[in-house]
């Protein structure tokens, strides 16, 4: 055998001679660090705010007055009939005494602007000197005075009104109002006005 082999065959003795049986060094740090770090905020907020808000402010403001008593104007139509029955703010004497403003009523600007009582000249209802208007108030059926200017129309008397407002004017009526009127109202409109 020759120097050579028998340096070989040393060589590869040594070699088994280092693995140790049951000793086994073997450090296998396999880390993956698998961190997935999903740091993606998957909020799907579709914040769908349906504020269906159906406000319905019905304020339907005709502008005409609808008093129901005390100082709340009434609305004077065409034909003058009072809706509400008047109050006879002096049961002692034989005749109605009525207690009532009236006005041009602005819907708008809600103003009254007031209308002066008419004057008996020569037996007819006349305005006064220095206004444009005046009113009257009609109270009589018929027979309670000798004098016309003052009785209720038939329309009214068809109506069971006992009060009619007439007006007497020098021209026309303010642009965009009419005539409301403003009267001490019947605390017993069932006994004074039956018909009504």
């Amino acid at each position: 055998m020759t120097k050579h082999a028998i340096f070989l065959l040393t060589l590869a003795i040594v070699g088994c001679g280092d693995s140790k049986s049951g000793d086994t060094d073997t450090e296998a740090g396999t880390g993956t660090d698998t961190g997935t770090a999903t740091d993606n905020p998957t909020g799907t907020g579709t914040e769908t705010g349906a504020g269906s808000e159906t406000g319905t402010e019905s304020d339907t403001d005709t502008g005409a007055p609808t008093g129901t008593g005390g100082d709340q104007p009434v609305q004077v139509d065409a034909s003058g009939c009072l809706s509400q029955c008047v109050e006879d703010v002096d049961a002692q004497t034989s005749t109605i005494e009525t207690d009532c403003t009236v006005c041009d009523y602005d819907p708008v600007q809600h103003t009254c602007a007031a209308i002066v009582k008419c004057e008996t000249v020569m037996g007819a209802w006349t305005i006064p000197a220095g206004q444009e208007a005046c009113f009257a108030v009609h109270w009589d059926s018929g027979n309670d005075t000798p004098s016309e200017i003052d009785n209720l129309s038939q329309t009214c008397l068809d109506a069971g009104s006992n009060a009619q407002i007439e007006i007497v004017r020098d021209g026309e009526a303010p642009a965009g109002t009419f005539p409301a009127a403003i009267c001490a109202w019947s605390t017993s409109p069932a006994t004074d006005c039956p018909d009504l």
